[in-house]
């Protein structure tokens, strides 16, 4: 009970956008209204949250060096079983590449909810830095499986924009600017004015409540209909399969209760809301990711309760 306590505020809020999309969808609170809010928190809010958390931080290389090799084997392996989906269930080759970013891609705004709360400051750097090295991976591997696949089903040569589009998404990325960012303020120990630093609190304070709400606005029941199967075992796969795998990880490796708990808590959250967003751009099945998404969210409500229970009782 003291568990579902914990989370119940982050998925109050996710619900609170939820019901302001349905019920005033066409008032102040419409399409619009919500594409220029995810912006904000993507592009404004969001990132001066990563640089400060990164930039204060007590982190050594060392105990940095093994968590992150251990937490990108865990994330690893959950592409791996990503990919094994499609022996498992038949669809066409774009569906299964729609699906197959949503197995290991993740909702950074429910992690960075959980972590701090659970784990303050040293939790919410690690998991910055965990983005900041796990996002150009993921991205890279999303983006060429999706577009080799939308590429041969419309005959034509993507090899050259794969390449393309897989840099610029990496060198864009504003989570992956203000992470690397913090990390070379901190390793090099420049000073940051302290006006600066209480600036950028401030728009990370507001990035958490805004970017649930976004989420909440997204959610798309009707989405879940149809391909069933292949939405439950996703599903599946990203929320119970693959942080059992990071809490194998955890336990070969001994990982420091800080660590431990920034991977758990990164292992098991659904998938990213912009997955929807790239597969759409990308010419893919926006409909299947949307119910991915949704099916994502609504699980999590009953599978990350289980898993923090299990973060404060075997790690």
């Amino acid at each position: 009970m003291l568990t579902v306590l914990l989370i119940l505020p982050d998925f109050l809020v996710i619900l609170l956008g939820f019901l302001l999309m349905k019920f005033f969808h066409d008032g102040v609170f419409g399409e619009t209204f919500w594409k220029g809010a995810e912006k904000i928190v993507f592009y404004v809010l969001f990132p001066p949250l990563l640089f400060t958390s990164v930039a204060t931080s007590n982190l050594t290389l060392g105990e940095a060096g093994l968590y992150l090799v251990v937490a990108i084997s865990a994330m690893m392996c959950a592409v791996v079983m990503s990919y094994l989906i499609r022996f498992l269930i038949k669809a066409d080759p774009v569906t299964h590449a729609s699906a197959f970013h949503c197995g290991f891609r993740f909702n950074t705004y429910v992690g960075f909810a959980l972590v701090s709360r659970l784990f303050g400051q040293e939790g919410l750097a690690l998991m910055s830095l965990l983005i900041a090295f796990w996002v150009p991976i993921s991205n890279s591997i999303a983006v060429a499986a999706l577009a080799s696949a939308v590429a041969k089903r419309d005959q034509t040569s993507g090899e050259c924009n794969v390449l393309l589009k897989t840099i610029e998404a990496i060198v864009t990325n504003p989570l992956i600017i203000a992470t690397t960012l913090g990390l070379i303020v901190n390793l090099a120990s420049l000073p940051v004015p302290e006006v600066a630093m209480t600036f950028f609190k401030s728009l990370g304070n507001a990035s958490l409540a805004m970017g649930l709400l976004c989420i909440g606005a997204g959610l798309r029941l009707s989405g879940m209909k149809n391909d069933w199967k292949l939405i439950s075992a996703n599903t599946v796969e990203r929320l119970v399969a693959t942080p059992a795998v990071a809490l194998i990880f955890c336990l070969i490796f001994d990982l420091a209760p800080a660590a431990s708990g920034a991977l758990m808590i990164f292992a098991m959250l659904p998938t990213a809301q912009s997955c929807y967003v790239m597969t759409t751009s990308m010419r893919g099945n926006g409909p299947l990711v949307a119910g991915i998404t949704t099916a994502h969210t609504l699980a999590a409500i009953f599978t990350i309760p289980c898993w923090i229970v299990v973060i404060t009782t075997v790690l």
